[in-house]
């Protein structure tokens, strides 16, 4: 459960085993394969595990699809950055290998530009998106905000057209998924 912060400890337990017991044949480590496809899949659609949302917008038992999935995605974040830490402190030295983390993304064609890298390049969210989400969005601390990974991976499967959402388009129910204020289908929205 991605919710709890204490995650990051027992995330960081777990990459201090593979590091030592693979760290000699592994030179190239991931953190996370695509963090967005479980916060999404799991705490906006309620599709995966734990199959939290907002009711009034999909099929699911419980959930806010407004906060949760920038807890869930905040926390995967500090987890990622514990363990980048932690090998660059313990085991680079003698390992010698590089770490990063995969994100995923649909190739889009933008009419405005946005950046959703930043905490991961700059150390915190884009003020658009800190504008947008509001309260919403954690805060990373000085030592959470630290630079770190060697290399970032993106996967991408699918290309769409985005754009602004249409003036005076209404939110139903906050959500992670309308928060960007984005139409990424290349249609209009209802």
């Amino acid at each position: 459960n991605y919710i709890v912060v204490t995650c990051s400890e027992d995330f960081t337990n777990f990459v201090d085993i593979c590091f030592k017991e693979f760290g000699d044949r592994v030179k190239h480590w991931i953190t996370l394969n695509e963090p967005y496809s479980y916060t999404y899949g799991g705490y906006v659609r309620g599709i995966f595990p734990h199959g939290w949302c907002t009711k009034v917008l999909e099929n699911c038992l419980a959930g806010n699809s407004g906060s949760k999935p920038y807890v869930v995605a905040h926390n995967f974040l500090l987890c990622h950055a514990s363990a980048v830490k932690l090998y660059k402190d313990k085991y680079h030295g003698e390992q010698k290998g590089e770490i990063g983390v995969t994100l995923v993304s649909n190739w889009f064609i933008p009419y405005s530009t946005s950046a959703l890298r930043d905490p991961l390049t700059k150390g915190d969210y884009p003020p658009s998106l800190r504008s947008l989400v509001g309260s919403h969005l954690p805060r990373f601390t000085k030592e959470e905000a630290k630079k770190g990974p060697d290399f970032l991976g993106l996967n991408y499967y699918t290309t769409y057209y985005t754009s602004n959402c249409p003036a005076g388009y209404k939110v139903i129910a906050p959500s992670y998924a309308t928060d960007l204020r984005a139409n990424t289908s290349g249609k209009e929205l209802m």
